[in-house]
């Protein structure tokens, strides 16, 4: 591998703090099993995943580890090194014979229960393996497993600090049932979505888990959300990077702005459709089926601009939406009476997105396909950034996921431009988190991107951190088993 697992962190500490402090539920007389997946930079998409577009992702160099052993008991315990307190252990333990004979709404109230939530990730992994007949949860044969986490990736960030968990728990059973041949990485993905909008209850879409397993250093992985078809990776021109920018601000895709976004895309999606059918009705044509295939992505823009932006409504009262139109096809929200919705803002964002991701990819592969440091390269990695800062104020104006301080670093890159800085977009779900810069590989580029942070942390007192790394997600890294020997 050209990144060796146990080289990478958290690995390492991963293992020697399984050592040190779980040695009676990992007893050095029995082998371990150790993984790996990364979190995620989101450079172009973000939250029009679920809505179909284009996607451009780079796994990240932060990373979750889960190290599994056997136990005999027929109980699943869980260890998180991070999640509640970092200097001690906490626990939780379930029977599998609960797991197995419980529900999702079962499992949810479970986890739900306060110092509880982070075990869903990981024991959620377990019920949808279950769950899709996998493994059986119910049969003797399966005595049980002891899991330990440690993650990196910063809570709250926006790079998919529970994508990492999940996928980094999901690869390591998978190969510790012997299960890798059944499924391949889009499989894998979805499952750990599964855990994530079922267990959790957080209505993500599937980029996150398909970058912490299918990505690859220093790539972009470049997803169709339609609805997850992998396509050729985006290869960056040899002097140019992507890097991200935590300002700090937590973010959560469990918030009620991001979920109100999101089901008022949907649905934008249901009246366009309606209207479609009854533009349909008055030609005398009947429309059986949905020309957008149930993603806006696929609404041309000008079509939408000129038909259908005119006559959405800019809000909507979730009571008046059901009474018209009924529920909405998306499975991980719901529309509730009570609420106001942006239908016409939400629309606006996914449509025109979807379009600014697509060019966005076109001009990197021309940049990529120009010779370095000319002119032809430069003017693409202009344009590319400034689709970048066309994305982040969307963000803001239209998907209402912005952030202050999000747009304060934004501002300052675009006051560097001239530095090796091409451009920046708040990235994920918004509301706070990373943002993504598209820079050179220069000097003049990191003294840069140290200003503006330095600046940054002098107006707003929030310090600052840089994600500059990259490496491969779980399954091209896959899992080792780790001996005695291994851990001193």
């Amino acid at each position: 591998m050209p990144q060796q697992l146990l080289d990478l962190e958290p690995v390492p500490t991963l293992l020697r703090r399984v050592r040190a402090e779980l040695s009676a539920d990992f007893p050095s007389a029995k082998p371990l099993r150790v993984s790996r997946a990364p979190g995620r930079l989101d450079v172009m998409g973000g939250i029009a995943d679920y809505t179909g577009s284009l996607v451009c992702e780079m796994p990240l160099d932060r990373a979750a580890a889960v190290a599994l052993g056997e136990r005999d008991d027929r109980q699943v315990q869980v260890f998180s090194f991070n999640l509640h307190d970092e200097h001690k252990p906490f626990t939780l333990r379930i029977p599998l014979d609960a797991l197995a004979k419980g529900s999702i709404e079962e499992l949810r109230r479970e986890f739900n229960e306060p110092g509880r939530k982070w075990a869903a990730y990981l024991v959620g992994c377990l019920f949808i393996l279950h769950e899709q007949k996998l493994i059986d949860l119910a049969h003797s044969k399966i005595r049980g497993v002891n899991l330990a986490l440690l993650s990196n990736v910063p809570l709250g960030a926006g790079v998919s600090s529970s994508a990492a968990i999940e996928v980094a728990t999901m690869m390591n059973l998978l190969d510790h049932f012997d299960l890798r041949e059944r499924v391949d990485a889009m499989r894998v993905s979805a499952m750990c979505q599964t855990v994530e909008n079922r267990v959790v209850g957080a209505p993500c879409g599937i980029m996150d888990q398909v970058t912490s397993c299918a990505g690859q250093t220093e790539t972009l992985l470049r997803l169709l959300c339609q609805p997850h078809e992998l396509q050729a990776p985006l290869e960056l021109p040899e002097n140019v990077r992507v890097v991200g920018i935590n300002s700090n601000v937590k973010h959560s895709v469990g918030g009620g702005a991001y979920g109100r976004t999101r089901c008022a895309a949907f649905m934008a999606h249901k009246i366009i459709l309606e209207l479609m059918r009854r533009a349909g009705q008055m030609v005398g044509k009947t429309l059986e089926r949905d020309p957008m295939n149930g993603y806006l992505a696929n609404l041309d823009p000008e079509d939408y601009k000129k038909h259908f932006r005119p006559r959405l409504p800019e809000w909507m009262k979730g009571a008046q939406f059901l009474a018209q139109f009924g529920q909405t096809i998306d499975t991980a929200t719901s529309v509730d009476a009570e609420v106001d919705y942006p239908v016409q803002h939400a629309a606006d964002h996914h449509v025109l997105e979807a379009g600014r991701v697509k060019r966005f990819a076109s001009l990197i592969e021309e940049a990529a396909a120009a010779r370095t440091n000319t002119r032809d390269q430069g003017r693409p990695l202009d344009m590319a950034g400034h689709l970048m800062y066309a994305s982040h104020l969307s963000y803001t104006n239209d998907a209402m996921l912005g952030a202050p301080e999000c747009d304060l670093l934004v501002d300052l890159v675009r006051r560097n431009e001239k530095s090796g800085l091409y451009g920046a977009k708040i990235t994920g779900g918004g509301s706070g988190g990373t943002v993504a810069v598209l820079a050179d590989k220069s000097d003049r580029a990191d003294r840069a991107l140290a200003e503006i942070m330095a600046d940054y942390e002098k107006q707003t007192g929030k310090t600052p951190e840089l994600f500059g790394g990259s490496s491969d997600g779980a399954w091209k890294a896959g899992t080792k088993v780790v001996r005695d020997a291994a851990l001193d």
